[in-house]
């Protein structure tokens, strides 16, 4: 056992493989923990890959669950993979129709995997992968570990990186850093320390389910990122895809019945890697299938439009690197390759012809499966780990100040602001920002608004609908008055990870104001939290009950119910818009614990204006509706109608 490592590690939560590191203290070094049941390259990273039988009673994660996909399996077993691609994501028709929950959610809806009789976020199967990750380590260092360092793809948004934070506290870790993995990478290649003189370097990080491209400034013991761009779905399983439809021209346009498509995309895999090292290889599928051969030329024109994709990334980048710092593609000493999928010739190629340089220019001299999680566990080494975790409470965020030798200065990849009237987006912390940062502005009320809701987005155009909304800030208990008296001071706070945090000040009253930032892709509250970890514990340590339930192939038939009666005070003035004046009512108290979760908080804090008398008739109607509906045991698709119409009762954005 490592005994003398670091206790807090550094880990790569993969789209596609994953990979746990600790420092070591007497060589300056970090070590790649390897699964003791494994041996090779095989031990040195695990595939992100969650397989569930709930017949058998069977839970599969890393390469069980991979190898298993080329066995037999049936209606009865889920397998999922490249989950990370959801993290924080919202229902497509496209997802819907991936995840089979089409008739169970709707667009816009969170995503959510099927894993036997439930379903799961996507950082509730994140979790599964960190559990198994975390007792690699735990084995390995011969001890119970609490704390890591984990990494997250430079360009992941607000919500991606919340809901990272989530699935490593549902595994049992507290998130010391959420640290970008080109940054990660870079500290592993040891550029921090290689050269007094500023060297720039492109990080070209291309791994198996997203590309990102960071532009790396270092001089002495300082590293600065000063531009980043990326693809959220652009890496090998893409190529792998491509193979897959390649494969499936060359059987005559269609799989045979049955035939399961993880199985082809696991033999499309095999045959990248083998293409990665020789100009040939078979693909032999069984079944009396033909014996198929495909050469390194034509695997390259299959990928040729996705490399062209990376290529105008790098573009991107370097455009905003010349814009912010006066970096030109002329000043980039190296290119730095990291993720596996950088292993295909061609993109080694591809970026000297770029960049008009001979070999040497593009750097490949380490393990480009492992120096993410390197990275990050040199980083980790600076905390002290904890000596128990408890969802409920928070680890100690301050750097241990040991071996304090090298500095990391982070940007906000993305512009964060909020949505005003006329659908604009109003910038309060602009891309390229670094972080740590704290930004405010003031905003008035609209017309006798008694509540404010705040939409929060991200991105870069100047109007709503082309950005992406993370968040609502909701304010309420404001005294209805003429649009423009009351004047608030929002500001954004983002923390070395880059994560939101919100605060409210009203001028008029001269003091702080009580707000909440809901963000719909998070799984909640600590006891919500807390619920989930506790059951995905028993997952993960028992399996599933072979009696778990299956869920419908579809929801069952649902009417919204007729209305019910609501009296308002007659002394209350006639609203003038939904969400514009009070009116006293009154509703009986409802049992909370049927409310999906998802509602859970829109339902309580309307269900508090109901009760303190706040609530107008259309927001108690509203109300009365949504309970009714679940009493009656609806379907998501009506619940999700009912709790718009009820979100929308409740709101008056601001000025």
């Amino acid at each position: 056992m490592e005994t003398e490592l670091h206790r807090v590690v550094g880990i790569d939560l993969g789209t596609t493989y994953s990979a746990v590191a600790a420092y070591d203290k007497d060589d300056y070094s970090s070590k790649i923990l390897a699964d003791p049941e494994r041996v090779g390259s095989a031990a040195a990273a695990m595939p992100s890959v969650v397989r569930l039988d709930a017949a058998a009673g069977v839970l599969m994660i890393g390469h069980d669950a991979k190898d298993a996909i080329a066995g037999p399996g049936g209606p009865s077993v889920d397998t999922i993979v490249e989950i990370k691609r959801e993290m924080g994501v919202l229902f497509t028709e496209e997802l819907l129709e991936k995840y089979g929950a089409v008739g169970i959610f709707q667009k816009k809806d969170p995503v959510k995997a099927r894993l036997g009789g439930s379903w799961l976020r996507p950082q509730e199967i994140s979790a599964l992968v960190l559990m198994k990750i975390k007792r690699i380590a735990e084995q390995t260092l011969g001890g119970e570990i609490h704390d890591a360092v984990v990494t997250v793809p430079a360009y992941f948004k607000e919500g991606q990186k919340r809901a990272t934070e989530e699935a490593a506290l549902l595994a049992g870790l507290y998130p010391r850093q959420l640290i970008p993995e080109p940054t990660a990478a870079a500290i592993a290649y040891g550029v921090d320390r290689a050269d007094p003189e500023k060297q720039v370097y492109l990080v070209f990080d291309l791994g198996g389910g997203t590309f990102d491209v960071s532009i790396i400034e270092t001089r002495d013991a300082e590293i600065e990122v000063i531009a980043t761009a990326g693809d959220q779905r652009l890496g090998g399983g893409d190529f792998d895809d491509k193979i897959v439809a390649w494969i499936v021209r060359k059987l005559g346009g269609d799989l045979p019945a049955g035939f399961d498509r993880l199985r082809v995309k696991a033999a499309a895999e095999a045959a990248k890697r083998e293409l990665s090292l020789r100009a040939t290889t078979s693909i032999d599928l069984g079944d009396d299938l033909p014996v198929l051969e495909l050469d390194r030329a034509t695997f390259e024109d299959e990928i040729k439009l996705l490399l062209d994709r990376s290529l105008h990334q790098v573009g991107e980048a370097l455009q905003d690197a010349q814009k912010k710092k006066g970096v030109n593609r002329s000043d980039i000493n190296a290119v730095l390759l990291v993720g596996g999928s950088t292993r295909i010739p061609r993109i080694r190629q591809m970026l000297l012809d770029y960049f008009e340089q001979d070999a040497g220019f593009v750097r490949a001299d380490a393990n480009p499966d492992t120096l993410v999680a390197r990275g990050a566990a040199i980083q980790a080494h600076r905390f002290a780990p904890s000596e128990a975790f408890d969802i409920k409470t928070s680890a100690n965020a301050e750097p241990s100040g040991e071996d304090q030798d090298y500095a990391i200065t982070l940007i906000t990849e993305h512009t964060l602001g909020v949505g005003v009237e006329g659908g604009i987006f109003d910038p309060l912390i602009e891309r390229g920002t670094k972080i740590p940062a704290r930004r405010t502005k003031s905003y008035t009320n609209g017309p006798k608004a008694g509540k404010i809701k705040v939409p929060i987005y991200q991105g870069e155009s100047e109007y709503v609908y082309e950005d992406m909304l993370i968040g609502d800030i909701h304010l309420d208990d404001i005294d209805p008055q003429p649009a423009n008296h009351h004047t608030f001071d929002i500001t954004f706070m983002l923390d070395v990870n880059g994560l939101l945090g919100v605060q409210v000040r009203h001028v008029n009253a001269g003091q702080e104001y009580e707000a909440t930032f809901d963000q719909s892709t998070t799984i909640g509250e600590v006891d919500e939290l807390e619920q989930s970890h506790l059951g995905l514990l028993k997952l993960f340590a028992e399996g599933p009950s072979p009696a778990a339930p299956a869920p419908a192939a579809a929801p069952p038939e649902f009417a919204i119910p007729a209305p019910v009666a609501w009296t308002p005070d007659p002394d209350s003035a006639p609203a003038s818009s939904a969400a514009s004046s009070s009116a006293p009512v009154s509703v009986p108290e409802p049992d909370l614990s049927t409310v999906p979760v998802e509602f859970l908080r829109t339902v309580q804090r309307v269900l508090r204006s109901v009760q303190d008398g706040r609530a107008t008739a259309v927001l108690g109607q509203a109300l009365a509706d949504f309970l009714t509906a679940v009493a009656a045991g609806a379907d998501t698709a009506s619940l999700n109608q009912l709790a718009d119409r009820l979100e929308d009762a409740d709101d008056s954005g601001p000025r």
